[in-house]
């Protein structure tokens, strides 16, 4: 899958602008299970087949959207990614180390709804 035009975010970025209220809307693109079981400290959940159903009920065009998955070797943020975009969404972050990569951090996660 071509991802050259895709705007890709660092854990060290996202932790910033976390540490520095940014403004910005977080989006766990896994599943609903997978959020309930544990997510990004002021993470969303909007799981990746329901963006096109939801995205205009949980987002404005004008937010700073970061969207994330499991892990590298998972497609799910990347594919929100385009998604959002074909949807008029055009300040879309992904952070394509997920889940995974945020926890070996040890960066804040959350569990439950």
């Amino acid at each position: 899958m071509q991802t050259e035009n895709v705007n890709f975010i660092s854990k060290e970025h996202l932790k910033r602008m976390m540490d520095h209220n940014e403004r910005f809307v977080l989006l766990d693109v896994r599943s609903a299970e997978d959020y309930s079981q544990g997510h990004i400290r002021g993470a969303k959940s909007l799981p990746l087949d329901e963006i096109e159903a939801k995205a205009s009920q949980m987002l404005k065009s004008s937010d700073n959207i970061v969207v994330y998955c499991g892990s590298y070797v998972c497609m799910a943020s990347t594919n929100a990614y385009k998604e959002l975009n074909k949807l008029g969404y055009t300040n879309v972050h992904d952070y394509k180390g997920g889940m995974q990569e945020w926890i070996t951090a040890g960066f804040p996660v959350e569990h439950g709804k």
